[in-house]
């Protein structure tokens, strides 16, 4: 991810949505200021109008183009968009936006508190596959217990596991979130850690020490369906046995029996929206020679009960209707590809172009599962490395933490008005 800077953020958005954010904040505008003047003289007109604000407007707003950046990349989206429910309105706004930095305003503008739940779950996306992370693999299931109950008891329970010998109670807070688009839940859990001292300045502008309990985060985030469980907390082995079958008897209600994996995820329900490429992709399909790329048969499994699997297999020509224009031309669409219902398994057949001399092109097929099973091992070494790229374009595949950019928590240096 590029370093933070508001005159590029403010380039990249239109006026249009920066003139509905001024107005959310309440923020007042030089007398005269045109909304209407050609782009390039309304992009030179915001920077300045930013930075003549007052030190507090500064500050607040700087703050919010930051929490911005974060999200205008493909993750950021797609954390977002896991947040909203099926029928949320963002999801019509979204085609009808530029860019991921305008999706990312647009959201924080109009959806305060989604965008704060999004936090919750891009935080962990940047968190998978670093130290902390653990992948379970787990008998696959339809019903994950989750009721204000079952969270206030698994609260209970966690609290008391974490507490130590002769020590009082430690105190535990449990937000579960829906992954609409990944057909997954996440389990946000807060658990007070030891008592901290420290030095602070009071009203009286004299320092002061003052205890503090500190909370101790962890995340679990399960797939039902697929039967895969990320873990993302501290202290190893020794919080995974106090964690894990808590969670058993709670959230599953039943022994969890678990297998230690470390094979990525597809997250295949975001094949529902096509090939397009993101903002920050940089796959040039055509120095690749890719001509079409289709999705040439799914495997879908119903969220609810009674829980059944549909298999979609159109004609396998190049030019045949593939999965998504079969369901739509039999006003299926907002059935089968809405979030009712997860894509298990897929076949995503690439089209190329013909070589010199050869009558036509290629045809490589791409067979993935949820779980994590592909064929990128059997494919030579230029076609996986590929499909691979296009896979974490998609946002299909999980792409390295290592490569993902700086995590929406961590503290940005401000760049401050010259």
């Amino acid at each position: 991810m590029a370093a933070f800077n508001y005159r590029r953020l403010i380039h990249q958005v239109p006026g249009r949505s920066w003139q509905y954010y001024f107005q959310s904040r309440a923020i007042a505008l030089p007398h005269g200021h045109d909304w209407g003047v050609p782009a390039d003289k309304l992009t030179k007109s915001l920077i300045a109008i930013t930075e003549s604000l007052d030190a507090s407007l500064t500050r607040m707003v700087l703050g919010e183009l930051r929490q911005v950046h974060a999200f205008a990349n493909r993750r950021g989206i797609d954390a977002i968009r896991n947040v909203a429910k099926p029928d949320a309105a963002l999801h019509d706004d979204f085609t009808k936006l530029s860019c991921d930095a305008e999706r990312a305003l647009w959201t924080m503008a109009n959806w305060p508190e989604l965008f704060k739940a999004a936090a919750a779950i891009l935080d962990a996306n940047l968190r998978t596959g670093i130290r902390g992370w653990k992948r379970f693999k787990f008998p696959p299931c339809d019903v994950l217990f989750r009721s204000a109950e079952d969270i206030r008891a698994l609260e209970l329970a966690v609290g008391e596991a974490f507490t130590p010998r002769k020590g009082r109670p430690r105190a535990c807070e449990i937000e579960p979130v829906d992954r609409h688009l990944d057909g997954g839940v996440q389990l946000a859990l807060l658990i007070e850690d030891n008592v901290q001292r420290q030095l602070e300045f009071g009203d009286d502008d004299r320092a002061r020490w003052r205890d503090i309990r500190p909370p101790m985060k962890m995340d679990a985030v399960i797939y039902p369906a697929t039967g895969v469980m990320d873990i993302l907390a501290s202290g190893g082995e020794k919080t995974l046995k106090k964690l894990l079958p808590l969670l058993g008897k709670h959230i599953f209600q039943k022994p969890l029996q678990v297998e230690d994996i470390d094979t990525p995820m597809f997250f295949l329900n975001r094949l529902r929206d096509g090939f397009e490429l993101f903002d920050d992709s940089q796959i040039d399909l055509a120095a690749h020679g890719v001509e079409k790329i289709r999705l040439s048969q799914a495997r879908l499994h119903a969220n609810l009960p009674p829980h059944c699997d549909y298999i979609i297999k159109p004609p396998g020509q190049k030019n045949a209707p593939d999965v998504l224009d079969c369901v739509k031309a039999q006003r299926l669409d907002h059935v089968l590809m809405s979030q009712g219902f997860n894509i298990l398994e897929a076949v995503v057949s690439l089209y190329f172009l013909p070589r010199d001399g050869d009558k036509s092109g290629r045809v490589l097929h791409i067979e993935i599962k949820q779980a994590g099973i592909s064929n990128l091992r059997d494919m030579d070494e230029a076609d996986a490395q590929l499909v691979e790229a296009l896979l974490q374009a998609w946002g299909v595949m999980q792409t390295p933490a290592s490569s993902a950019g700086t995590p929406a928590s961590t503290d940005l240096s401000l760049e401050m008005p010259a």
